[in-house]
């Protein structure tokens, strides 16, 4: 940003600057999630003293423990399925969309189901793994009510 005061810039100054930061957002978040990927491809973070990716994002990358699983969970999918990785930076799905997704995504059904959860909502992705994967029905039972004696 030019101008690191803030409250000087007009409304329409700072929807614009809002507008770009995201966007930016967007673009940085993918080209970690792809660092992340060759990182753990390469098992880097053994060398520099840590045991896990995960410790290594949440230690020398100072992530939170929540950021650093969706970043590795997209990293790792998107090892398997590049597409993701221009998905997220255009905005198009979100590191949400990429963990509901991830265990669901195969080599023959990943390109629809990711068109599919563009630019929808977290709850519209959970129905759309809903579809693809149906949870089979409760079996019903009946169960005795205990009775309980009238009182006196």
């Amino acid at each position: 940003m030019t101008n690191p005061n803030i409250s000087s810039l007009s409304d329409r100054e700072l929807l614009i600057e809002t507008q770009r930061v995201a966007g930016t957002e967007r673009q940085t978040t993918a080209a970690l999630v792809a660092l992340l990927a060759e990182v753990d491809t390469r098992r880097l973070y053994l060398g520099e003293g840590y045991s896990s990716l995960f410790a290594f994002c949440t230690r020398a990358l100072h992530l939170s423990e929540q950021a650093a699983y969706g970043r590795i969970t997209a990293a790792r999918a998107a090892r398997r399925f590049p597409t993701i990785l221009s998905r997220l930076a255009e905005g198009a799905i979100s590191l949400t969309t990429v963990g509901l997704l991830a265990p669901h995504l195969t080599d023959d059904n990943h390109e629809a189901i990711i068109d599919a959860a563009r630019g929808r909502s977290k709850r519209d992705v959970e129905r759309l793994v809903a579809a693809i994967q149906p949870q089979p029905d409760i079996p019903s039972s009946i169960r005795a009510l205990p009775v309980t004696p009238p009182v006196p």
